[in-house]
């Protein structure tokens, strides 16, 4: 069924079959996107005349459900609607975003391999840009308006923004930023968003960081987040990678563990011999073989989005509770 979308006072003909993002894209509007899978919530948009589908809604806060904010990523509309972006001028948020949908435009400072596939890339942070370590900016292709989310490595008090880039197969973002963007050059950025970020509330509660492949961009932040503050809890990370190859940062974070008493990591292999002081197995396993019960710890689960949800389903069945779980998930985008 054809249904008519109104947005940014131009009308759109889109089929009620299909999510609302693609066919808006199609047509040449532009919306700010990256996952298309109801995950980074970059594409948020705000109804304002007629109703949408309440799944397009389910992943979001119920505070913004009630101003009529939804994701036009898995929306398929059943009536006609005007919409809007969902920006800081139409739509209240609650601190625990602290977003503020804000665009500003950045400088390139450093480029650097961290292995095979991942590049390190650090970008002047803007002046009025405040954020918490872990979570995520999105990053704008000048010419195609093409958006991709990336998580902060970085401390919220350094003059920088790092990022992990891993280079995607046919990625069309990944490798314009590997390849083609070059140290100087001008970037736009948006953001920060996401809840996965160091919680100072309960200082002494053991803390687990776990993560696959570049999903220790926003572990790295929380980590040393967390230290910056003086936690005092245990902190174990735990970060997997497919084989040796696609592990880094290992240097670096076995000095934080020489220095520090209560931080343990552990490198995990799916495939092949471990490094020293690493284990092979599925990283949701290696969890619960070292850790045991989990009950009274906060997790921090980042990474690819199965990945993600097998952990949280394990640690959840080893006595964690829900509310203890932040995640920041990552899905491929289309």
């Amino acid at each position: 069924m054809n249904i008519q979308v109104t947005f940014k006072e131009k009308t759109y003909n889109c089929d009620s079959s299909r999510p609302l993002l693609s066919t808006l894209l199609e047509q040449g509007a532009f919306v700010p996107y990256s996952c298309q899978g109801g995950l980074c919530q970059a594409c948020m948009c705000k109804v304002t005349q007629g109703e949408v589908p309440s799944q397009s809604q389910e992943p979001l806060d119920k505070h913004l459900q009630d101003q009529g904010c939804f994701l036009p990523c898995i929306c398929k509309p059943s009536e006609d609607i005007s919409i809007e972006l969902a920006t800081k001028a139409n739509v209240s948020f609650a601190e625990k975003n602290i977003s503020d949908f804000a665009s500003y435009t950045t400088m390139v400072i450093d480029k650097t391999w961290l292995n095979d596939d991942v590049l390190r890339l650090c970008l002047m942070r803007p002046e009025p840009l405040q954020y918490k370590a872990g979570q995520f900016i999105n990053l704008i292709q000048p010419e195609t308006k093409l958006t991709r989310s990336y998580s902060l490595a970085s401390l919220p008090c350094e003059n920088f923004m790092e990022l992990h880039i891993k280079r995607m197969p046919n990625g069309r973002m990944s490798n314009w930023l590997c390849d083609e963007l070059q140290h100087g050059e001008n970037i736009e950025i948006s953001g920060p968003s996401g809840a996965c970020y160091y919680q100072q509330a309960k200082p002494e509660q053991d803390i687990i960081l776990a993560g696959v492949g570049t999903g220790l961009a926003p572990l790295f932040g929380i980590l040393r987040d967390a230290l910056e503050s003086n936690h005092q809890g245990q902190i174990h990370l735990f970060h997997a990678s497919l084989s040796q190859e696609g592990l880094y940062y290992q240097d670096e974070i076995q000095e934080m563990v020489d220095s520090v008493k209560n931080l343990s990591y552990i490198p995990c292999v799916l495939q092949g011999t471990p490094p020293t002081n690493g284990k092979q197995g599925a990283i949701d396993q290696i969890i619960i073989e070292t850790l045991g019960d989990c009950a009274g710890k906060r997790a921090y689960l980042c990474g690819d989005d199965a990945v993600v949800q097998t952990m949280k389903d394990t640690l959840l069945q080893h006595g964690l509770s829900e509310n203890d779980i932040l995640a920041d998930a990552f899905t491929a985008s289309t």
